[in-house]
């Protein structure tokens, strides 16, 4: 069966490694499955498609009023997220490419994100990309719209970070 559109942001891959809360430094709308960042005021926001530091993923809604938000922010935790099916199609031989994610706002009738892979991004350097493909969900069909089991690049975590509550 081919692959459908439904980005829903990152998904993490069983078992779930560490939650923890955070402080927000902006009244945006998280969305469960929204790659966060943290700015040097040791604050999260949501991301940009490059240029910060990773924090990790939104586990839940957290709304515009919202202070904290908890994340899943262990540097191993492994994700799925769906490829944005723009700009090429993904391959067994991309495996370990890097690609850098489609930052859109989120669903707000579904209350579910909507970032994806931007594969228009892939290369074989990963240094600069936010995301390193480890493979592939084992129910879909690589090609357009795989979802691609994927890991965040070392360079762009946080290791050892203060910032947590």
């Amino acid at each position: 069966m081919a692959n459908t559109a439904n980005p829903r942001g990152f998904t993490p891959v069983q078992p779930i490694l560490r939650m923890r809360q955070y402080v927000k430094g902006t009244a945006t709308k998280f969305y469960p499955g929204d790659a966060v960042v943290v700015r040097p005021d040791g604050k999260v926001y949501l991301s940009a498609t490059g240029g910060a530091t990773i924090a990790g993923v939104a586990v839940g809604y957290s709304t515009a009023a919202a202070t904290r938000a908890l994340l899943y922010d262990d540097p191993q935790q492994q994700y799925y997220i769906q490829d944005d099916g723009v700009g090429g199609t993904l391959a067994q031989a991309d495996i370990g490419a890097g690609m850098n994610i489609v930052v859109t706002a989120g669903n707000a009738t579904f209350l579910k994100s909507a970032q994806a892979a931007d594969t228009s991004t892939k290369n074989t350097a990963t240094g600069a990309r936010a995301l390193i493909l480890l493979g592939f969900h084992p129910d879909d069909t690589v090609g357009k719209y795989v979802r691609c089991r994927v890991l965040f690049a070392p360079a762009l975590t946080v290791q050892g970070r203060s910032t947590f509550m």
